[in-house]
């Protein structure tokens, strides 16, 4: 380190001030004027418009993105995750329709009537009021007789009341 009043200090502020002028002033050589146009002579008829040409076209060629290799840059950085619901295969009841019950009988106790189904694999199940057979159907009555069931039919177009037809499963009387 040289001391800041020393005569060397002062000689390489000086150089240094000297080199960066010179380097702002472009080596001395002066700025080059265009050349003067030369005067237009005058024209009795006007010449056709040329046709102009577009300034795009002539520059470059338009820039196209190649997406070889490389992500949309419109798509979010983190996808949203979307859960699909698992459902679980039906079982029991809620795999059966009421076409496919047999209705084996009907028995008593304090609260009412219960019905005996038995499935087409030869599965039995025991019935009560408001239970639900398939996806649409709902036991509405067990009498000594049968069962009653209300059944939604399959909706095509949204309504306010889906109508439902009764299905009756009856014993059959012994003979």
């Amino acid at each position: 380190m040289l001391p800041r009043n020393s005569p060397e200090c002062l000689a390489v502020i000086i150089v240094v001030a000297v080199l960066s002028l010179a380097g702002c002033s472009g080596g001395g050589s002066p700025t080059p004027t265009p050349p003067a146009r030369p005067p237009q002579p005058a024209a009795a008829a006007p010449a056709p418009p040329a046709t102009p040409t577009p300034v795009a076209a002539a520059a470059s060629p338009p820039f196209v993105y190649e997406t070889k290799g490389r992500r949309d840059p419109f798509r979010p950085l983190i996808a949203p995750r979307v859960v699909e619901p698992r459902t679980r295969p039906k079982t029991g009841l809620a795999a059966l329709e009421v076409g496919e019950l047999k209705l084996a009988g009907v028995i008593w106790e304090q609260r009412g009537f219960l019905a005996l189904v038995e499935a087409p694999n030869g599965a039995g199940y025991v019935l009560r009021p408001n239970d639900i057979v398939g996806d649409d159907a709902r036991v509405t009555k067990i009498t000594p007789e049968g069962v009653t069931f209300e059944v939604k039919g399959a909706i095509i177009a949204p309504q306010a009341h889906a109508q439902a037809r009764i299905v009756e499963l009856r014993l059959r009387k012994e003979e």
